[in-house]
């Protein structure tokens, strides 16, 4: 039988860890192709490797009673420019990208005794982005 919970790991991760980035949605009107902003692909590798590292903490540590688990948020606006905002929020069944205040309830609810049958889950908060 587990210990009582000794510990929680939350692990902040993305939605292009789930997804890969769609470098469309960074591309500049005037720039040759071969000068356009990317997502670099290291951004891709390590949201994408939280995931499974968030997997393997939850194996590893959950006969000493901890948990792990991690958020994949989607894009937050921030005063980003208004072209890559309309870009981004079109991929968003929701029509928009998040509010700064909108990841504070789901990391109150996986830090806390609620959640406290999960572990190894990624949660996924994208407006729905990774459901097309």
């Amino acid at each position: 039988m587990a210990n009582a919970e000794q510990g929680v790991i939350l692990n902040i991760g993305s939605d292009l860890g789930l997804i890969a980035p769609g470098q469309r949605l960074y591309r500049l009107e005037g720039i040759a192709p071969d000068q356009q902003p990317v997502k670099p692909v290291t951004y891709s590798v390590v949201k994408s490797g939280l995931i499974g590292l968030t997997r393997y903490l939850a194996t590893y540590w959950a006969e000493a009673g901890v948990r792990a688990n991690l958020i994949a948020p989607g894009g937050v606006q921030n005063d980003q420019d208004i072209v890559f905002v309309k870009r981004l929020s079109s991929l968003m069944p929701l029509g928009r990208m998040a509010r700064p205040d909108e990841y504070k309830a789901a990391v109150a609810f996986l830090i806390s005794d609620a959640s406290s049958y999960m572990t190894g889950a990624v949660l996924p908060i994208d407006g729905g982005r990774t459901c097309w």
